[in-house]
């Protein structure tokens, strides 16, 4: 697991003291070494979390056979099956880790190579004898790679858009994307190949890029894996020949998962997920693993006994952590939105970085259970889905009338997510079609909300435009059961760019290296191709998940509702006084008084304070913005 930037110009030599200072902006994702390469074209850095082949595979590699020069961020789980078949064809080895083979497999399959990979990744390879760079990224987006063009510069890519903020000459050019603090404001991040500068873009999962002297500055991504292929191919399999094939899918998936040469563990909440995880790395191999779990002193929040209740039935132990007393958490509030890279304002991203904090310090490398609720139905959001569909049409003509009423309704303050507001947001997207309904369930600020709140001058740029996306991606699956194409919606927009990059912004700022076993090509792709009933119905969500563990883990644990790792941010923003100073300061900056209307964000702010709603979104949304923008000095970017 590593940080990688670069460089590459057919015109001038790459600016090598650019590079470094782009590579010095990534020494948390690889604080056990660093690396160059420079030639006439290409300049590349490279930072390095070492977990596989620790004293060899030194990156930038060169293949001393063809000239060929990579640099790569992630791990490939099969690579050793692919080194045995590359060994047959005649090629020898110098090294033991993945970064090797990689190299050879390129120079055997060239861009087909991506298709042979299992694993997490985001690499640049040039091509010494095409003279071209060749850039890629796994198929679900677990790694990221950002790249923008500048004339002065030529490409120029990183594992994060921090390297591009470090370089003054670099970021001057840099300007705030309006469209994509649009997209922002609905959903709390951004979607495609957006982000918050126009001129940077982030490569999309399972996409490849190559640049060559004819279009360096000019160039087209291209995809070689396509998810939506396997949601219209159904399996003819029966489910209970399917459960079994499952189990076995993830057993083979942990297994592959665990290859390493650090101490490995588990993020454990005693969700279903987590477990199943922690369930399968117990019986691979009990002597290594270690089970973490973070603890809250807000009930609604905590899962510790939960987490306890599945350890004590496996026998493993349980590490407990604590999130830090308010001051700290004031304190620690800019690294935490620094090590974001970007605002993606999900509150559970606080969460997630104080347990892999904590727990780095046994566990340079963790399991986690992420992409299961994708893949087989695990998010309320699929049930409010189903709710709408079966509705009479004659019921949303009243939903004005609905929501009068609601702010009647008591506001919770203590629970993850409040009864009211969730009402409140099932009565909204009642609004709008189906599949805008489907994404519009977690939307943050409305549009009413965003044109209220928003400075007049940026008014224009508030819109639903963002949808559009969802649309086209839609049309791939347009025949498709509603769940199949809901499910497949999240897997292209939601799981890359809230999920996925929670955890590895959040894991690779405390130089820990996380790993899904359920994002596996081979789980993935057999989950897609079940029949929906395999997998959902109103009242049991993901159910051929549950059904592989029903005999293994206590009968108690199918009872549990689904619980989100959330942070309890509207708790602390009315009864934490140091969280609540820190968040008013925030919330009223000159770089957010120059963004937004300072009457809407005091409306916003009572009304939390008075319990009128719960708007602990909304501010944290806002909070996490102002943050990065101050973290980055960004003023003469907006």
């Amino acid at each position: 697991m590593c940080g990688i930037v670069g460089i590459c110009n057919f015109i001038n030599k790459p600016n090598t003291k650019t590079v470094k200072l782009m590579n010095k902006a990534l020494h948390h994702r690889g604080p056990d070494d660093e690396g160059y390469f420079n030639n006439e074209t290409v300049s590349f850095g490279h930072k390095r979390l070492s977990i596989i082949d620790i004293k060899n595979s030194i990156q930038p590699m060169i293949d001393r056979t063809n000239g060929n020069i990579l640099v790569y961020n992630g791990e490939i789980y099969n690579f050793e099956k692919i080194k045995f078949e590359l060994k047959n064809l005649g090629y020898d080895f110098e090294t033991s880790g993945d970064t090797e083979v990689i190299l050879k497999a390129y120079d055997y399959w060239g861009t087909d190579c991506l298709i042979k990979f299992e694993g997490m990744f985001a690499f640049a390879i040039w091509d010494n004898k095409k003279k071209h760079l060749f850039v890629a990224r796994d198929k679900f987006g677990e790694k990221p790679f950002f790249y923008t063009y500048l004339d002065d510069y030529g490409f120029i890519f990183s594992s994060e858009i921090k390297s591009f903020i470090n370089v003054d000459e670099i970021k001057k050019n840099l300007k705030i994307d309006y469209t994509s603090l649009n997209t922002y404001l609905s959903l709390n991040y951004l979607i495609a190949d957006k982000t918050f500068f126009k001129e940077v873009y982030s490569l999309e999962p399972s996409s490849y890029l190559i640049i060559n002297q004819d279009n360096f500055k000019k160039f087209k991504s291209k995809r070689y894996w396509f998810l939506e292929s396997y949601f219209k191919t159904k399996t003819k399999d029966k489910y209970n020949f399917s459960t079994k094939k499952l189990d076995n899918l993830i057993k083979d998936s942990t297994k592959l998962r665990m290859i390493s040469d650090v101490p490995n563990g588990t993020f454990l909440s005693g969700g279903i997920d987590s477990s199943i995880i922690s369930l399968q790395l117990k019986n691979i191999d009990n002597h290594r693993m270690s089970a973490h779990n973070l603890s809250f002193n807000e009930k609604n929040f905590d899962e510790y006994a939960d987490a306890k209740v599945v350890t004590h039935h496996l026998g493993i132990k349980l590490n407990k952590y604590n999130v830090p007393e308010s001051n700290k958490l004031v304190e620690d509030f800019p690294k935490i939105i620094n090590a974001m890279d970007q605002p993606m304002s999900d509150t559970s991203f606080i969460a997630t970085y104080y347990l892999s904090k904590y727990s780095s310090k046994i566990s340079k490398m963790v399991l986690s259970g992420d992409g299961a609720d994708e893949l087989f139905g695990g998010y309320p959001t699929y049930q409010a889905d189903w709710v709408k569909r079966f509705l009479p049409r004659k019921i949303f003509k009243y939903i004005s009338y609905f929501k009068f009423f609601l702010k009647f309704f008591k506001n919770s303050s203590g629970e993850k997510i409040g009864f009211k507001y969730r009402l409140n947001k099932f009565l909204s997207s009642l609004e709008h079609k189906d599949l805008y309904a489907h994404v519009l369930w977690r939307e943050i600020f409305t549009l009413k909300e965003k044109k209220n709140i928003i400075n007049e001058k940026l008014i224009g740029n508030m819109n639903y435009e963002f949808l559009d996306y969802f649309k086209k991606e839609n049309n791939y699956v347009l025949d498709l059961n509603y769940l199949d194409r809901f499910m497949y919606i999240d897997l292209k927009s939601w799981l890359p760019n809230n999920v996925l990059y929670k955890i590895d912004r959040s894991t690779m700022s405390n130089s820990q290296e996380a790993r899904v076993p359920f994002l596996d090509s081979n789980i993935a792709e057999y989950a897609c191709s079940m029949p929906t009933n395999f997998k959902f119905n109103l009242f049991n969500k993901k159910k051929i998940l549950k059904e592989t563990v029903r005999k293994k883990l206590p009968k108690s644990f199918f009872k549990k509702k689904k619980s989100g790792f959330n942070s309890p941010i509207g708790i602390w923003l009315i009864d934490d006084e140091n969280f609540k100073k820190m968040a008013l300061n925030l919330l009223y900056t000159k770089n957010m008084l120059k963004l937004f209307n300072k009457n809407i964000i005091e409306n916003i702010w009572e009304s939390h304070q008075n319990m009128e709603f719960d708007e602990s979104f909304k501010i944290f949304n806002l909070i996490c913005l102002s943050q990065w923008l101050e973290n980055n000095n960004l003023e003469s970017n907006l």
